[in-house]
């Protein structure tokens, strides 16, 4: 399964309203160009096939126009598989936003996610000083699961006799609920809380037995995927003072550079979890090892990745074209590694007693799967992130 997210629409739309706060009616006074933003709810950018919930696309201007703004948008990727719904979209004179939904139409035709673009059709005629910031990407994934084999089914039954819960339930696409709450990087006080949903592709892991089921989290682990690419873009890409400018280190643009990886290049970005095991007593664990960016050995939720430009990056050291260890001023930090640069301290106490840390714990029953842990991300992100994911059983 993969995930495509494109943030830069959504910095650049924060300073284009910056601009235009006091400016409601018209165009306020504002000369610059009025820039049509696209975004998404929550910042998800991910679709799946199976959804029956749309994926509601933003449109911001930076100035309100006078006049009624009709654009009519269009999709680029492979073709019956989403629809738009509510297009084309008017923004009335004198406001800034509409609003149209990515509908999937449940075709179940993907055999591996699909990447999509949604931009002006090509026959919308824009008035003077309007343009399109930049398109929109998402991926639309499918999401199915072979059925259980009598094997793993007999291993569900063994534990539902010996612990009483059904662990099927929690197989196959499954709803959660996530509340994230993250660190002020200022204070170091916790920010409040803020609960984004989705879902989770969970089956039976490889390393199941009847006296130990373990589950896989396959897509879209604990509900965080959109959070942790953006803290990943965070410290890479989208941190301009310190990857761009007159006085950084050139390894930051040599990396990019060779990569093809910026702001705007479409990239997948997708995270797994394996070895949450379930005992008898009802205790779930799910903690592991992994490495510090010192690569000193931590406990942490042992999440797994998969991202493109660092794909392309290990390819490129590969064969030569990248090599790091020629250039003595070759920063630590310029790299793609999502390893690297997240979930990278020990969460098994409170190292820096900021006030968020809290003890990983989790609870299985009929009614509720919870899972509470921390996740440290790096200085950007504020030190500790607390996590309470809740996945609901399906029927």
């Amino acid at each position: 399964m993969k995930r495509i997210m494109m943030f830069g629409c959504v910095i650049a739309a924060m300073a284009g309203f910056t601009a235009c706060n006091d400016d409601n009616t018209g165009n306020g006074g504002y000369e610059g160009i009025n820039y049509i933003y696209l975004s998404t709810q929550e910042g998800k950018t991910t679709l799946y096939e199976t959804d029956s919930d749309p994926l509601v696309v933003e449109v911001m201007l930076t100035a309100a126009l006078e006049e009624d703004l009709s654009l009519n948008f269009a999709l680029t990727g492979t073709e019956g598989v989403v629809t738009l719904d509510g297009n084309p979209v008017t923004i009335k004179a004198g406001e800034k936003t509409a609003s149209f939904n990515v509908v999937s139409n449940n075709a179940n035709v993907l055999d591996a996610a699909a990447n999509y673009t949604v931009a002006l059709a090509g026959d919308v005629v824009l008035p003077e000083n309007v343009e399109l910031k930049e398109a929109l990407a998402f991926v639309v994934s499918p999401m199915t699961l072979e059925a259980l084999t009598d094997a793993q089914k007999a291993i569900l039954e063994a534990y539902k006799t010996s612990a009483g819960v059904d662990l099927s339930k929690y197989i196959g696409v499954v709803n959660v609920s996530t509340v994230i709450t993250g660190t002020d990087p200022d204070t170091y006080e916790p920010l409040d809380p803020r609960t984004v949903t989705g879902k989770t592709l969970i089956t039976l892991s490889e390393s199941a037995t009847a006296e130990a089921p373990v589950l896989k989290m396959l897509t879209n682990a604990m509900g965080i995927e959109d959070h942790m690419y953006q803290i990943l873009r965070s410290v890479t890409v989208d941190a301009d003072d310190y990857w761009y400018g007159e006085y950084t280190l050139p390894c930051y643009a040599t990396l990019m550079n060779t990569l093809g990886w910026s702001k705007t290049s479409e990239e997948v970005f997708t995270m797994s979890l394996d070895g949450i095991t379930f005992g008898a007593d009802k205790s779930v664990e799910f903690l592991g090892d992994g490495l510090s960016q010192y690569e000193d050995e931590i406990t942490i939720v042992p999440f797994d990745y998969y991202f493109t430009a660092y794909e392309r990056e290990k390819a490129a050291i590969a064969d030569g074209s990248l090599d790091p260890s020629a250039d003595p001023e070759w920063a630590y930090d310029a790299t793609a590694d999502p390893y690297y640069h997240l979930n990278c301290d020990d969460i098994t106490e409170d190292l820096y007693e900021y006030g968020n840390w809290i003890e990983a714990s989790a609870s299985v029953s009929d009614s509720a799967l919870t899972f509470t842990f921390c996740v440290y991300g790096c200085y950007l992100d504020g030190d500790y992130t607390r996590i309470v994911a809740t996945y609901t059983p399906n029927n």
